[in-house]
């Protein structure tokens, strides 16, 4: 069969290949409904401490995106949003279950929440609380629906791609389409035009700049907003679940030309997802590439920077290691192994490139871009300024189970921290 080619939404993001392009893919649908799209953290927390200042809880919901989560937590609790700390952002549509911290706050208090469609549970105090990064991974059990076979070719299918994946050792790392927004990708144009300095252009890619999925009245909010619309009719149109559009709009109607202040009206975490996302579209971009140079994602070349593995076998990217024709041969056993990985650049203002045929691929895919490294320092919004790092370029696939229904399959697996499992769904569907 011929090769298969991603479609245009998966090029704009920089993913224009398949690692599996030679294997058919089972189509369907994912996150149909909530419970079609199930993630457990797989936590790191913080020793138990009695009577410590943190309550570190689990917390199960329901179509909730994290950052809008914690405004309702804080809110519910009377703290600052500061005060809630969290291991990983998770993506609205699914049924998700994360842990957070709250600072300041009693056990009977995070009991007595009742918060539609979610269920937080008291798990102990700490001396500290959770930050980003704080997890080793997550489980996932996602069902595809509707898929183009059904039954034991839908099985034979499957399964075909998940023994490619393992036969490699894992799936492109790829950035997946939450770190872009599912709805309306769009987080990476925020960050160009924040790392251009173009911060007007950024408050309009993101609070305007309707995308063709939303509702209407979102979209005619939006659309009135790119116009000049007056900003408190805007703000009286708009739904009640555009938390993060309203506080924007709001400051610059007291604040009008504030463009600045503006966007520092979101959450830290937020401003820094808009650079990392322009970063992740660049690197989605490279990994591309490195295949495309005829580089191998599992064996290292003259040139690469391998990450060193910790104890937990989750990659250390303070602990990279030059291949060179001296250490080659260790280097490769190492990667073998499942101790190493291969990266690729998530270019900033402190760029460390590879060598050799990646470092071309990597000089060469930076070039294109018309970055540089003095847009990542942007000292009028201080999150946004990014040193840049590096990645690795393969995610291991665990535990894989495979079960089917029908034209329905439900797969179940874990991935390290940092990795997307919609990475992982686009090669089993190729759609």
């Amino acid at each position: 069969m011929a090769l298969i080619v991603p479609g245009p939404g998966d090029r704009e993001l920089g993913m224009t290949l398949y690692l599996t392009a030679n294997r058919e893919g089972t189509g369907g649908r994912i996150k149909s409904q909530a419970e079609d799209f199930i993630v457990r953290e797989i936590p790191l927390l913080p020793a138990p401490k009695e009577g410590g200042r943190f309550a570190i809880c689990s917390v199960t919901a329901r179509n909730w995106e994290t950052n809008r989560l914690v405004r309702e937590l804080s809110r519910r609790l009377h703290i600052s949003r500061s005060r809630v700390g969290f291991a990983g952002t998770k993506d609205k549509r699914g049924i998700t279950t994360q842990y957070m911290s709250f600072e300041g706050v009693g056990a009977d208090e995070v009991k007595s929440l009742n918060i539609k469609d979610v269920q937080v549970e008291f798990v102990r105090t700490a001396s500290r609380g959770l930050s980003i990064g704080n997890l080793w991974g997550n489980d996932f059990e996602i069902t595809i629906r509707d898929c183009d076979a059904s039954g034991s070719r839908l099985e034979a299918i499957t399964r075909a791609v998940a023994d490619d994946i393992a036969a490699v050792g894992g799936f492109p790392n790829f950035f997946g389409v939450q770190r872009f927004g599912s709805l309306r990708p769009n987080t990476h144009v925020v960050g160009l035009r924040i790392v251009k300095k173009d911060f007007e252009g950024a408050v309009h890619a993101y609070a305007g700049n309707p995308g063709d999925s939303e509702e209407e009245s979102v979209r005619r909010a939006r659309l009135q907003f790119d116009s000049g619309g007056d900003i408190s009719d805007i703000l009286s149109t708009l739904p009640s679940v555009m938390t993060f559009e309203k506080t924007m709009l709001q400051h610059l109607e007291k604040h009008p030309g504030d463009y600045v202040g503006s966007l520092r009206c979101l959450p830290r975490n937020m401003l820094m997802m808009f650079v990392h996302a322009l970063q992740g579209k660049l690197f989605n971009e490279i990994v591309c590439a490195r295949l495309t140079a005829g580089l191998k994602l599992n064996v290292p070349s003259l040139g690469d920077i391998v990450l060193a593995a910790r104890e937990n076998g989750i990659p250390d990217r303070d602990r990279m290691i030059r291949v060179g024709s001296s250490n080659m041969e260790a280097v490769t056993g190492q990667v073998s192994s499942g101790f190493g990985f291969i990266s690729a650049i998530l270019f900033g203002w402190q760029p460390a490139f590879a060598e050799g045929v990646q470092g071309d691929v990597e000089r060469e895919a930076v070039a294109r871009s018309g970055l540089v490294e003095d847009d990542f320092v942007v000292p009028e919004i201080a999150e946004c300024t990014s040193s840049g790092s590096r990645r690795e370029i393969l995610s291991p696939l665990r535990n894989m189970d495979i079960s089917v229904d029908s034209n329905n399959v439900t797969l179940r697996f874990r991935l390290v921290k940092g990795s997307y499992a919609t990475s992982m769904l686009r090669e089993i569907m190729k759609s």
